[in-house]
């Protein structure tokens, strides 16, 4: 639901994506993969966090007796985008996310594959997942990653799985040979934050992990997989510790390297976003 400001009145339109995904993936400091067709990515229905894709921001068009709202950026002849910032949403111009909306076009404009017994796996592991089942969840999503080796974002929840079970050292050794296979600046890295139905569930096997990772300080598999999770949920200053004692160590030095120019990354952004606001 996006609100925005009509003359003295505060309005509102519910947006919908040309395939509605469930939360379940955050890109951290890049884009969902444009070549993904994959059925399991699609229709999970609405949950209540983030688009993985860009915020849509409406537009005011001046005319001779009125104005309008408008999220169409292509024909903006006369356009003209002004006004205070609403619900934390700033006016800006109409080259913002330029590139963001052609890759969301690009994407809308195709439909998801067929359903495969990947999907299936998966959709399997999800609902498992959901009611803290994480044994059937490994098992399931451990399936789908065998059915579909090239896809780089399944292994990310196969490791939160292992994480999830406490099975730290193996969610850990996931990790590290996932981000060996992805391309920080191109797609990001993923954190399946959506997994999860209650936040407070995330949070209190984070608060574990700490707990394990302040106790045994000397473990860097521990490090990596508590930085990874501090990044994910977005306490940014919190995960900087445990990864730079993770890339002091041989075994985990690429992947804790790869998530601190990630977290460099977001910082400069959210760094941008906010000298736009003031």
């Amino acid at each position: 639901m996006l609100y925005y400001n009509f003359g003295p009145w505060s309005t509102f339109r519910y947006i919908y994506p040309y395939y509605h995904r469930k939360y379940i993936f955050v890109s951290l400091g890049g884009y969902w993969p444009l070549s993904y067709r994959h059925r399991r990515y699609y229709w999970y229905g609405y949950h209540p966090y983030a688009w993985y894709g860009y915020y849509p921001i409406a537009r005011e068009v001046q005319g001779d007796t009125h104005n309008y709202y408008t999220y169409n950026y292509y024909n903006d002849d006369n356009a003209v985008v002004s006004g205070p910032v609403v619900n934390g949403i700033v006016p800006v111009d109409h080259n913002t996310f330029a590139d963001v909306r052609e890759k969301l076009a690009q994407q809308a404009a195709e439909e998801p594959g067929e359903v495969t017994l990947a999907d299936r796996y998966f959709e399997d592991a999800v609902k498992a997942f959901e009611v803290d089942n994480y044994d059937i969840a490994i098992e399931k999503f451990g399936e789908a990653m065998a059915l579909a080796p090239d896809d780089i974002i399944v292994p990310f929840a196969y490791s939160q799985a292992l994480f999830a079970r406490e099975q730290y050292s193996e969610a850990a050794e996931v990790l590290r040979s996932t981000l060996a296979n992805v391309t920080p600046d191109k797609e990001g890295v993923f954190y399946p934050r959506g997994l999860y139905s209650d936040d407070d569930v995330l949070f209190e096997q984070i608060n574990l992990l700490a707990e394990r990772a302040e106790l045994y300080s000397f473990d860097a598999d521990l490090q990596l997989l508590l930085g990874y999770q501090l990044l994910g949920i977005g306490k940014l200053d919190e995960a900087v510790g445990p990864l730079q004692y993770a890339s002091l160590d041989m075994e985990n030095a690429v992947a804790a390297t790869t998530l601190l120019n990630v977290l460099e990354k977001i910082r400069a952004e959210n760094s941008t976003v906010e000298s736009v606001n003031q």
